[in-house]
């Protein structure tokens, strides 16, 4: 008696089993032929993810990771001045601050992470060759200060930002109002970790999508602020 109620309830296990199996195997494929796809090139066109941009030639040991673009409605002088205070004690990252502070919180670090809504001029000047943070330097008991900073390798005002270890800030102007920012970032090379493509990555776009988001919209208020006032009829 007891053999016979396994055997039958062997199948219906079985059946669960592969039923698990099909949901994780479609899961898996629509993670990786649609959403990746997606928030790799979030609102970039053919021809900005597939042509060359400043910076290419300076990560030849390394792929592209993602090319992710947003049009503000601002010239390139007044987006550029956001790009340029970025850095943590900076003008921040113009994107989730509390989850940020929080990341840090769980790496031992002292949370800081504040989106500046306002130019600093104390922040307005980069060279070749500048550090920008990333991180506090106490993360980790101060083991890892190194890495939480990014080199600036090449710089072309109100052009191109390139920073080693994220990639590259592109603007190209649309007329005379409005302006294309572009961010390429870089990957590992060939599949890299695994936890890089389940964690980091998606974690990355939720983090850089607000980032150019947040950008916009200080732009495009700055831009607003320095429009003459409309005259009366």
């Amino acid at each position: 008696m007891t053999s016979a109620k396994s055997g039958a309830g062997s199948p219906k296990r079985g059946g669960r089993w592969l039923l698990s199996l099909v949901a994780a195997s479609a899961a898996v494929a629509a993670y990786a032929l649609v959403a990746r796809p997606w928030y790799l090139r979030w609102g970039a066109t053919d021809d900005e993810v597939g042509r060359r941009l400043p910076g290419d030639d300076l990560a030849a040991d390394s792929t592209v990771g993602s090319t992710r673009a947003i049009t503000v409605e601002a010239p390139v002088e007044d987006v550029w001045p956001w790009l340029v205070q970025i850095g943590y004690g900076r003008g921040g990252f113009y994107s989730y601050d509390w989850l940020e502070n929080l990341f840090v919180r769980l790496l031992r670090g002292t949370p800081g992470y504040r989106s500046a809504e306002n130019l600093l001029p104390e922040h307005q000047h980069l060279t070749l060759g500048d550090f920008i943070p990333a991180a506090p330097p106490d993360v980790l008991g101060g083991r890892v200060a190194d890495a939480t900073r990014w080199k600036v390798l090449a710089l072309e005002p109100y052009r191109a930002l390139v920073l080693q270890g994220w990639g590259a800030f592109v603007l190209e102007p649309l007329g005379e109002g409005a302006t294309r920012l572009i961010v390429r970032s870089r990957g590992p090379g060939a599949w890299g970790h695994l936890s890089h493509y389940l964690f980091w990555e998606p974690a990355h776009f939720v983090m850089e999508r607000r980032m150019l988001v947040g950008i916009k919209e200080r732009a495009e208020r700055l831009a607003g602020d320095r429009r003459p006032p409309a005259s009366s009829a």
